[in-house]
């Protein structure tokens, strides 16, 4: 139960700061980003979700925390850029998330 605490923080933090400085980083100059808020923002979750494994590695085995932690996160920052960034899904990175979920689910058991 700890562990899934642990994990919704992270990859929470971790999607909504990849998408916060991407959505930041488009098409800014180094001047503009300065006064983003956007950017400040993203990079803070960012940060935090980073804490956050490393909190967690304290608790729990790099063989479970790593592995669970990046699968979800890449698996949510790849649904966050279609809906928030108009990215577009191939069936390919379809298929590639679904490989990802289900071995996060073989992970955790």
């Amino acid at each position: 139960m700890i562990l899934a605490a642990y994990t919704l923080v992270y990859v929470t933090l971790a999607t909504a700061g990849l998408v916060l400085l991407r959505r930041s980083l488009a098409d800014a100059t180094l001047a503009e980003l300065l006064h983003e808020p956007g950017f400040y923002i993203g990079f803070a979750c960012y940060a935090v979700s980073f804490a956050t494994f490393l909190l967690a590695l304290r608790r729990f085995e790099v063989l479970t925390v790593y592995p669970l932690f990046t699968g979800l996160a890449y698996a949510t920052v790849a649904l966050a850029a279609i809906v928030f960034l108009g990215e577009h899904l191939s069936a390919v990175h379809a298929a590639a998330i679904a490989l990802i979920g289900a071995g996060v689910v073989l992970l955790v058991r």
